[in-house]
Parts: C-alpha cells; sequence; structure tokens
C-alpha cells in the first residue's frame, strides 16, 4: 500500500510543493491520501457500483463492458477543482449524457469516493449529487466531504445554492459554521468552502489518468503550463523539462529496460515548439531520433513511465487505461512490471482486456467488469474460479480467452 504517516505529526495541509531538484528520494515524505472505494449510481452504464481500491488494482472485462465509464468517473472528480464542475462535465459529453438510463427512462447521478490519511484515521468522503433541471441542463443536488485527520473532523456541506462549513482556525469556537453562496451548477471545491474543501480538491488532484495517443506525443508541442499531466500526452515536452535530474535519469533507464538502447532524452526546442529527442545505441553507433520518429509502443510507454514520476509528490491513485495498445509483448511484460513496482509507492489501476496482463497481477488484485442487460456491474474474481488458479491449474488469462473468469455475485 502506499506510505502513509501520522497526520498529527507530519502533514502541513498550506505547504507548497517543494522545488524537488536536489531530491532524490523515491517516496514522498508527506502523507497520501489511500483511496478506498468509489460509489457509482446511476453513472453511464452504471445502475449502482462500488470499486474497492488496493495498491494495485486491474479492472477486466471485454469492450463495452463498462470499464472505461467506471474510469470516466475519476476523470470528473479529477477535473472538478481543475476545471470546475461545469467544464468537467461537458468534457464528458454534457449531463444527459451522464445520466444512466434503464429501459429508456434517465436517473440522476451520484458519485462517492471515499480515502484515509492515515491507518488509524477515519475514512473520510466526497459525495456529489446531480438532477436534471429543464433544457437537459443540471443543478447539484447535494454535495458533501468529511475530512478526519487524526482526532480532528472537518466537513463542508452544500445544497447547490450555499455552502456550509466548518474552520479549523477558528480557535475562540471550533463548533461555529460559515457559510457561502455558490453560482449555480457549480462545485462547493471551486466556489471555496474552508478547509475541507481545499483538502478534498488537493486529494482530487492527486488522480491522474492515462489514456496515450502517440501521435499528440509525437507532434510538435506548445509549451504549457506543467501542473497537469494531459492524459492524451500532449503536453510529455514540458513535463519532462520539468523533471528534476534524478527522475530523468530514473526514466531513462526505465525506458531503456522497454525499448533496448534507449541512452539519453532531451528536450529539443524548434522555433516556438517543443518536442523530444531521444539518442539510441544502435548496431552502427549512436543515433537521435525526434519523437515524431519514434514508434507509438515507444511513445506510449515513454508517456505512461512519465505519468508516474511528473509530481513532486508522484500520484496518489494512478489510472492506465489498456497499456497493451502498440506494445509488444515483451515490452509490456516489463512496463506491467515497473507500474506493479510503482504501486509501492502511488496506488495504481489498470484497464485491460490482455490476458499477457492478467497473467502477470496478483489474482486478489483483478476486479472483474461485465455488463448484462446494458447495467455494467463490478466485482472480486469468484472463488470457484480463484480456486483452481491457485492450484495452477489454469491462469487467469486463460480463463479470461475462455471466458470463464467470473466475477464473484453473477
Amino acid at each position: 500500500m502506499p506510505v502513509v504517516t501520522d497526520p498529527a505529526t507530519d502533514f502541513d495541509p498550506f505547504a507548497g510543493d517543494e522545488d524537488p531538484d536536489d531530491s532524490e528520494d523515491v517516496v514522498d515524505a508527506r502523507p497520501k491520501a489511500v483511496f478506498t472505494c468509489l460509489e457509482l449510481t446511476n453513472f453511464l452504464s452504471y445502475k449502482a457500483a462500488s470499486l474497492n481500491f488496493g495498491s494495485l488494482v486491474a479492472l477486466v472485462g471485454p469492450n463495452a463492458s463498462g470499464k472505461s465509464n467506471a474510469v470516466a468517473a475519476i476523470k470528473l472528480l479529477r477535473e472538478i477543482p481543475f476545471h470546475g464542475l461545469a467544464t468537467a462535465i461537458a468534457r464528458r459529453g454534457g449531463f444527459d449524457q451522464l445520466r444512466h438510463r434503464s429501459s429508456g427512462h434517465p436517473y440522476n447521478p451520484a458519485l462517492r469516493i471515499s480515502f484515509r490519511m492515515g491507518p488509524t484515521s477515519a475514512e473520510s468522503y466526497y459525495d456529489l449529487r446531480l438532477r436534471a433541471v429543464s433544457g437537459k441542463r443540471y443543478e447539484v443536488k447535494h454535495e458533501e466531504g468529511r475530512v478526519y485527520l487524526a482526532d480532528e473532523m472537518h466537513w463542508f456541506k452544500s445544497d447547490g445554492h450555499k455552502v456550509q462549513y466548518s474552520d479549523f482556525t477558528d480557535s475562540e469556537d471550533p463548533r461555529r459554521t460559515y457559510s457561502l453562496p455558490i453560482p449555480p451548477g457549480q462545485s462547493a471545491l471551486t466556489a471555496g468552502g474552508g478547509f475541507a474543501t481545499f483538502f478534498i480538491a488537493r486529494v482530487l488532484q492527486s488522480m491522474q489518468t492515462v489514456e496515450i495517443n502517440p501521435a499528440r506525443v509525437g507532434e510538435l508541442q506548445d509549451p504549457s503550463s506543467t501542473r497537469e499531466f494531459e492524459p492524451d500526452g500532449s503536453n510529455v515536452a514540458s513535463m519532462f523539462e520539468a523533471l528534476p535530474p534524478p527522475r530523468r535519469a530514473e526514466l531513462v533507464d526505465q525506458l531503456s529496460a522497454i525499448v533496448g538502447g534507449i541512452v539519453k532524452i532531451d528536450l529539443q526546442r524548434l522555433a516556438d515548439k517543443v518536442t523530444l529527442k531521444f539518442t539510441q545505441e544502435t548496431a552502427s553507433g549512436r543515433r537521435e531520433f525526434l519523437a515524431k520518429q519514434m514508434s507509438d509502443g515507444t511513445l506510449r510507454a515513454f508517456s505512461i513511465l512519465l505519468s508516474t514520476l511528473h509530481s513532486s509528490e508522484r500520484p496518489g491513485l494512478l489510472i492506465v487505461e489498456e497499456p497493451e495498445v502498440a506494445i509488444h509483448l515483451g515490452a509490456l511484460r516489463t512496463l506491467v512490471d515497473i507500474l506493479v513496482q510503482h504501486a509501492a509507492h502511488s496506488q495504481v489501476v489498470i484497464t485491460t482486456h490482455s490476458a499477457d496482463i492478467i497473467d502477470a497481477l496478483p489474482l486478489e488484485s483483478l476486479r472483474v467488469v461485465w455488463n448484462e442487460a446494458g447495467v455494467s456491474r463490478i466485482a472480486p474474481v469468484a472463488a470457484h474460479t480463484q480456486e483452481p488458479v491457485r492450484k495452477g491449474l489454469i491462469t487467469p488469462g486463460e480463463l479470461l480467452r475462455s471466458d470463464a473468469l467470473d466475477p464473484a455475485d453473477s
């Protein structure tokens, strides 16, 4: 599981990101949120489902089973503090597209994500419920968050019009509550609401989704802010430039284990654009290649590795969608091994329908995703399916190929 420390002694909630240039620490010393569960209600293809997290979780299932819809919920939650609720919803196709439909009737969606800030702390959470109003528009029906740090609890609650919250800075009366108005259709996380909204916003921002588009990685890129890793890889050149030297070296070492001969990666400036230059040892000596000259598999692997290293704190929860795409089997196994190692520092979620990836992962990390009559479900592997795997009679990948990787509650 991710390393956590005692929030009562080690956590400074208002500390800025330290300059990591001189640090070679692999694990950030500050505590991280340990995500425990994502609950979906009437969201896209899910009527009601729970995804329980661990240090490493793999969502396994065929195309159109609902894996991407579960990730879409995480993307939505992550983007609220970055871009605001309205933009986060618009990026998912608009509110009407988010609503689950059974027998053609649309229902109002709700999401809840839970986490802990230490092994002995109570479970904190963020809960968001939306409802439709005329014209395919929406409003916030209910929004609430609670944060437990050591023996303190901080909270906020919103009805979509105003937010009430506690404020731990009020030493005269810590039980006093405050209230602020909220613009229609917006979240309290961006409108403001005391310590709890600030803290939960930081927790949601610590989630990182990765769905690399090699074409976006290979093209010349505009210099960009390095506050946020773009999931499609469209700002990897700027993100790489911002890496401290020790992490650049770590990235080169990891990539060379996947793509033989890589010895150096540099930022290349071309007029007002930036790209990456890869130096590779070949049979004819060292050669240099711009990103657009590298294979799709190399660019995907590089970008996935960069996503694990770009933050001074490293992502609290890293979601990698279908890492198997465009990466050959030998390199894929190495990449999965690196992601498994990364799970010692940050929680990792992988979506896949690759039997080879499934065979490289612990059986207990698998979550089967399937769809019945237009409703997606998530569950661990059934006990009767686990038994022959543990006895070495068959592998999870072989079960997947034969459509026999049964979920626990099917």
